[in-house]
């Protein structure tokens, strides 16, 4: 099985010509089967390396790991899989510390984002109107239009804003965002990325959030926040939730040890 068919067969979805809803569909699929987490991230670092796996090393994690990693390594990923489908992408920049992609389609441009761990479950076409507003999981999501080429993307639960980041709207080529892209590993206390497990995937109606030792599970009716103090049902409920293998989570725990993070009694 060649690489493209290996991503498309861990997305459970059919190659087909570039159009709108068939990238609706690809979006809607990562988001589902492909989880944001940082276990790969802490691998990738203790492996020596401090950039974005390329893409094969990619699709093999994907399908022997269940990995798939950060905004950097799932948005670059993903518009590499995007362009071997005939799309046209590029980069664009969503400050601070993150980075999203510019999809080209009949001359107008979407924005794609499966690397946010959040229900972005659409491309937008940001130029077509002033304001955008997406829904899902007691989150609201808001594109708005601040100026020539940016916008400010919000996310707001119970009508208070928790996140709030600027879109650069230019399109930018892979190597223009590599540096940012290695400065996102730094092994330092100030880059909370590497100083905490965090994982989400949205299965279905429910969304499953891992922050450190809480996994949250979400849905359209409630929240139901989990606790635990023993690794091993920990373990369990990752794997089970995040289809992830069990070692890249010793390895992650491990990691945070070394850094004097534990989250669990020995």
């Amino acid at each position: 099985m060649d690489v493209v068919s290996g991503y498309l067969n861990r997305l459970k979805i059919s190659r087909e010509k570039p159009s709108l809803n068939y990238l609706q569909r690809l979006i809607q699929h990562h988001l589902s089967l492909i989880p944001y987490e940082t276990f790969s991230k802490f691998y990738y670092y203790n492996q020596g390396s401090q950039h974005v796996p390329d893409f094969e090393l990619f699709v093999q994690h994907l399908e022997d790991r269940g990995w798939g990693g950060t905004c950097y390594s799932l948005n670059i990923n993903f518009a590499r899989l995007l362009e071997k489908l005939g799309y046209t992408c590029a980069f664009v920049r969503v400050l601070p510390g993150h980075v999203a992609i510019m999809v080209t389609i009949e001359n107008s441009r979407y924005y794609v984002d499966v690397g946010y761990g959040s229900p972005m479950t659409r491309p937008i076409e940001l130029e077509s109107r002033y304001r955008h507003v997406l829904h899902g999981f007691g989150e609201e999501i808001i594109f708005t239009n601040i100026g020539e080429n940016k916008f400010l993307l919000e996310r707001r639960a119970n009508g208070k804003t928790f996140v709030t980041k600027e879109i650069h709207w230019v399109p930018l080529k892979e190597e223009e965002i590599i540096e940012e892209a290695a400065s996102s590993f730094q092994d330092c206390d100030s880059n909370i990325t590497m100083r905490r497990i965090s994982a989400v995937r949205f299965q279905g109606n429910n969304c499953y959030f891992l922050r450190d030792e809480t996994l949250k599970v979400m849905n359209y009716r409630d929240i139901r926040a989990h606790h635990f103090k023993e690794k091993d049902m920990w373990m369990k409920a990752v794997v089970e939730a995040f289809q992830v293998d069990e070692q890249g989570l010793e390895e992650s725990i491990a990691f945070l040890e070394k850094r004097g993070i534990e989250l669990f009694e020995k």
